[in-house]
């Protein structure tokens, strides 16, 4: 059996029961299933009877991002004897030599086991005590790239925190004299005793957190302080699981007390027996298991439940694991048909897309994970055929499965995991011997499920990481991650997105500019899309869709500027349906610019982007444009293509629920207070990059405010939207309001408190976001002939008017007519519950992407659509 660990640049390769008659045993590498790594890459380390040892040294051309195909074979005599493979993407940033000072190899690999330190004595005034090797380095640079890690990941303060825990574990590890550690130990009590008893509000429990423990109090200690000391919304309990320790962890954890209690059990019967016992005094929603050689960051709990809250039918959830030095341990697990098993991502950079969206797999690691105590007492807890350890996550992973429910990787748990305190690291010796032992039970019990639902080892990793092999792929395309309360382009493609993982798609997501947009990139991760991104991939979109073409059923790509440098390679290297979705017709809105500018300059970019745009409606299989106007332009000049409207605005009925009330409460005499002590006011909402937003606010104030003034004359009005031009903060006055970029409640809240919204636009395409929204919050509206287009049957819901003066009447009308501007904005909304509901959407779309058929039936997999 072979297995390996893949530690920055090297791999370890342990082969073990071999025939101990086999001579000349010699490990072959194959990069890519072409070439043969060349041997002096390959090193023995260790030759005994029955079991072989190799280091890899990993060339550095396997360093620039991309994923790679390592096999390794044990030869005798140029015969097989065992084979075993896994993918490798190394991080370029491993290249780069760690900024720390030089010491020996033992300080890297000292967190693998605990360590006997002995007396230290000062050093000699000699030159031997000024060399580096003796000089202890400073403790954030014993971490590797931890502390770079935790500085860009969370904070400076962070860093600091989290490093503060080793130094917990290595003082009490090196405190050698007796009432120095008791000393030591009665301070780190009082500090736990502190905040346990402040974070005891007597709220209910929402979780349980386990932790066993046996020996090793210091590491057990730093797991406690960094639960206690980062913050948590979800209220929990820490139950010590003391399986008869001959350390302090009794005397220790039992004087704490507010929320943290420990039981130590009769005997030591092992991890599983422990965790399993310790469960039973759980009052928490959820048992939450967590090793005791693990440090958690920042979310840690809050993001492990989460899930839970998130989509239908999961049964386990489990957190990203760390090692020591910052690279990661694992992401989600993967389970072969042969029931060997990767971590996947092991040694590589935790930051990189593929390890940061929620998905499922095959199991979760023990280390840290999640689950319904009242799955977990339906169960029984883990199987204890497979006591005193391991296989038990694997095992549990498995039977939820069988009961429907879903395991779930949520990469924004993430922790740090002291790897083999507990057990050790070496599969012959030590409870981690039964790693092999317990294998042989496991293929016994789910041999049937290994066969038909696993993969061959190493085989369609890409689909074996999530288990998507039954479902379908989709891609998706466009400038930039949505930025849903920026510009309503994005809140379209968000809303798409959503539905597509609600639908049980699995869903990829490639912004052109590859920026990993902090601020947004959650929301699509954490409903588990994978979202692509980072400067090594910049120009490489053909190399990347290569790979991943043969995986993709559909591509849903937007905005023509983006399509047209992208549907080439797509085409070439990708057998998916091509869905584009144009968001506005260009050279339709530039003839309408031109109309109302004479700009000559316009009319060459009109023919440019004619060519353009229907470039791209060759290369596609379905064209989507919010407009039915537009639409009917696709087919007059491409009748054999499909082209269909595409529904720009999906609501929910949770949400349309929420406005109807409100609006009835208005109908019953309770109308929200106008804003500012009574004078009435009026929004015009729109990102002024868009060249006819800028322009409409412009034409609102400079030429029909001067005739509202008249006959409104305390109205003020407000100009709301990102990146505003000097042409529009120009337009600041006493009662004119350039508010710049907005939060969504914060724009809730003006649509609550405005009379009127208004859409002053003279030109443009596509259905207008301003004015859907604006119904959709219960609002009447007032805009002009090329605002209402793609609205056509909703014109009796609107008010307007194309000339400065008619459309001050309009707005006058409204304001000093409340039951005018109630029964507008009343059959506004009506025509919103019909025409832009989620179901509408679904309807829309199903043709051609069928899968979409279960959401009309109420099939879906998020519990918050």
């Amino acid at each position: 059996m072979i297995t390996f660990r893949v530690r920055g640049r090297t791999v370890s390769v342990l082969c073990a029961g071999l025939d101990p008659a086999e001579a000349d045993i010699q490990l072959d590498v194959v990069l890519d299933q072409r070439s043969t790594l060349d041997a002096v890459h390959v090193v023995s380390i260790e030759a005994g009877q029955a079991r072989r040892r190799w280091r890899v040294h990993l060339p550095t051309e396997l360093y620039e991002g991309q994923a790679h195909h390592i096999g390794l074979q044990v030869k005798s005599g140029g015969r097989l004897l065992e084979s075993g493979a896994f993918l490798f993407a190394g991080a370029p940033q491993i290249l780069q030599p760690p900024a720390r000072a030089t010491h020996t190899d033992g300080a890297d690999t000292a967190r693998s086991a605990p360590k006997q330190t002995a007396p230290q004595h000062a050093p000699r005034h000699d030159k031997l005590a000024l060399h580096p090797a003796s000089i202890e380095p400073p403790r954030d640079k014993r971490r590797g790239r931890l502390p770079d890690f935790l500085k860009d990941e969370f904070n400076a303060d962070t860093a600091k925190r989290v490093l503060g825990y080793f130094d917990i574990i290595e003082e009490l590890e090196a405190e050698t004299d007796p009432a120095s550690r008791g000393d030591r130990l009665a301070r780190l009590v009082a500090r736990m005793r502190r905040m346990s008893e402040a974070a005891d509000d007597g709220r209910p429990v929402e979780a349980s957190i386990i932790i066993p423990a046996f020996e090793h109090v210091e590491y057990t200690i730093a797991a406690v302080i960094s639960l206690l000391e980062h913050g948590s919304s979800a209220r929990y309990e820490i139950i010590i699981g003391n399986n008869v320790s001959s350390d302090e962890t009794a005397d220790v954890f039992g004087a704490v007390g507010g929320l943290v209690r420990c039981i130590t059990h009769e005997l030591n019967e092992g991890f599983i027996r422990n965790c399993n016992l310790s469960a039973r005094h759980a009052s928490g929603r959820y048992v939450v298991l967590l090793n005791n050689d693990t440090i958690i960051l920042d979310g840690w709990l809050d993001e492990l439940l989460a899930p839970f809250k998130r989509f239908a039918d999961v049964g386990l959830t489990g957190s990203k694991l760390l090692m020591p030095d910052g690279s990661l341990q694992e992401a989600g697990g993967i389970v072969w048909q042969d029931a060997s098993a990767w971590n996947f991502g092991r040694g590589q950079d935790p930051t990189l897309p593929e390890f940061n969206y929620v998905k499922d797999v095959d199991y979760v690691s023990g280390a840290a994970i999640a689950i319904p105590r009242q799955v977990w007492d339906q169960i029984g807890g883990f199987d204890e055929r497979y006591v005193p350890a391991y296989f038990d996550d694997s095992d549990l992973a498995f039977t939820l499965r069988a009961k429907g429910l879903r395991t779930l990787y949520a990469p924004g748990s993430q922790l740090i995991h002291h790897e083999g305190i507990t057990h050790g690291t070496d599969l012959t010796t030590s409870t981690k011997a039964y790693q092999q032992a317990n294998r042989g039970k496991f293929i016994e019990k789910w041999a049937t499920e290994l066969a038909a639902g696993q993969y061959p080892n190493a085989e369609h990793v890409l689909l074996a990481r999530d288990r998507s092999r039954h479902r379908k792929h989709i891609l998706v395309i466009d400038h930039y991650i949505p930025q849903p309360d920026r510009d309503a382009g994005s809140r379209t493609m968000f809303s798409y997105v959503k539905m597509f993982v609600d639908a049980g798609l699995q869903v990829a997501f490639w912004p052109d500019n590859l920026y990993r947009d902090r601020a947004y990139i959650r929301a699509l991760q954490d409903i588990g899309v994978e979202v692509v991104y980072g400067g090594p991939l910049a120009g490489r979109f053909a190399e990347w869709i290569k790979q991943r073409g043969p995986y993709i059923d559909y591509v849903f790509l937007s905005r023509a500027h983006v399509a047209e440098r992208l549907a080439a390679d797509l085409r070439t290297y990708c057998s998916a349906k091509l869905l584009y979705y144009g968001h506005d017709l260009t050279y339709e809105r530039l003839e309408r610019e031109y109309k109302l500018t004479g700009l000559a300059q316009t009319l060459t970019e009109i023919e440019e982007w004619r060519e353009r745009e229907q470039a791209i409606w060759q290369q596609s299989d379905v064209i989507y444009y919010p407009d039915q106007g537009e639409v009917d332009e696709v087919r007059r000049v491409m009748p054999e293509k499909r082209a269909r409207v595409l529904i720009p605005y999906m609501y929910s009925e949770r949400e349309l629920a929420t406005v109807r009330q409100r609006i009835a409460g208005v109908s019953d005499g309770h109308r929200p207070s106008p804003a500012r002590g009574g004078a009435p006011s009026l929004l015009f909402v729109g990102g002024f990059q868009h060249r006819p937003n800028v322009d409409g606010a412009r034409w609102l104030v400079h030429e029909v405010l001067p005739y509202l003034k008249r006959l409104v004359p305390d109205i003020s009005t407000i100009l709301a939207g990102s990146k505003p031009p000097p042409a529009v903060t120009d337009l600041m006055a006493e009662d004119v309001i350039v508010t710049g970029y907005i939060s969504d409640p914060v724009l809730e809240w003006f649509y609550r408190s405005v009379q009127i919204v208004v859409a002053p636009l003279r030109f443009g395409g596509g259905v207008k976001g301003k004015i859907v929204e604006a119904l959709r919050f219960g609002v009447p509206v007032v805009t002009t002939t090329p605002g209402i287009q793609g609205l056509a049957g909703m014109a009796d819901c609107l008010a307007v008017a194309d000339t400065p003066e008619a459309f001050a009447e309009a707005i006058a009308r409204l304001v000093n007519d409340p039951e005018l501007a109630h029964q507008q904005a009343l059959r506004g909304f009506e025509c919103i519950e019909r025409e832009f509901g989620y179901a509408a959407a679904i309807r829309n779309m199903m043709a051609d992407i069928p899968e979409l058929a279960g959401l009309a039936d109420g099939k879906g997999v998020l519990c918050d659509r």
